[in-house]
């Protein structure tokens, strides 16, 4: 892809954490016109074996401003916005993701995920959903009207968080993985390319090293009440 072919539309990333890492970097060498980053986190010592962008040297800073920094100093061309704020509610997510091509969900916790797929139904905007936790991951683009979305898959968000990767911890290289893989779905949105995983969740199993697409189809109940339309090609 060159620059001619580039897109001149920006991506809406919410989490700066061990996925929210991966992403950046893999979308650093793209020629994209603006990044905004959405995350109220503070870089602990616990978080550098998985947020590869952060090093000991970052402890205590905010991880939104960190990965600005090193993003935005490859290209410093680019327009690069923080947001020093936690964005768990459709509204919220809404009103930033609108002025964006892309919202990529790199969040660590059910309610911003639901939140974020709440918005992007009600809102038609595409979003790529990714998540890790022990060793295995998942990943999941919605078309907004026409694919599965989570409510489609598991209803809604447990009534608890449950499994975290501060209680459970996580595989830095799934983290890394997903994160990659996150970012070419991006990629394929935003140029129009390939074939993004809508309808398909993809799973992803490190302990025995297998990935598996899953197919799905939108729920007609789904509490996201999706509009009736021909499936992605």
């Amino acid at each position: 892809m060159s620059a001619s072919t580039a897109p001149l539309d920006g991506v809406l990333l919410i989490g700066a954490g061990g996925l929210g890492c991966a992403v950046a970097l893999a979308l650093a060498g793209l020629p994209i016109t603006r990044l905004v980053i959405a995350d109220d986190d503070r870089i602990a010592l616990s978080n550098l074996h998985r947020q590869i962008l952060f090093t000991m040297r970052d402890l205590g800073a905010f991880k939104s401003d960190t990965i600005a920094m090193r993003w935005g100093a490859q290209r410093p061309d680019w327009s690069v916005t923080t947001l020093r704020a936690r964005l768990d509610t459709p509204e919220a997510i809404a009103e930033v993701a609108r002025h964006q091509a892309v919202t990529i969900d790199a969040s660590d916790n059910f309610a911003t995920r639901f939140a974020a797929n709440d918005a992007a139904i009600r809102h038609r905007f595409p979003l790529v959903h990714g998540a890790a936790i022990g060793l295995t991951g998942q990943l999941l683009t919605i078309d907004p009207g026409r694919s599965a979305c989570l409510r489609c898959l598991f209803g809604g968000p447990p009534e608890a968080e449950g499994t975290t990767c501060q209680n459970a911890g996580v595989l830095g290289s799934l983290v890394g993985e997903v994160g990659w893989l996150m970012a070419l779905e991006a990629v394929k949105l935003l140029y129009r390319t390939g074939r993004p995983l809508w309808n398909r969740l993809l799973t992803i199993d490190a302990l025995r090293g297998r990935r598996r697409a899953v197919p799905l189809r939108p729920d007609s109940h789904c509490a996201c009440q999706l509009q009736p339309g021909s499936d992605p090609p």
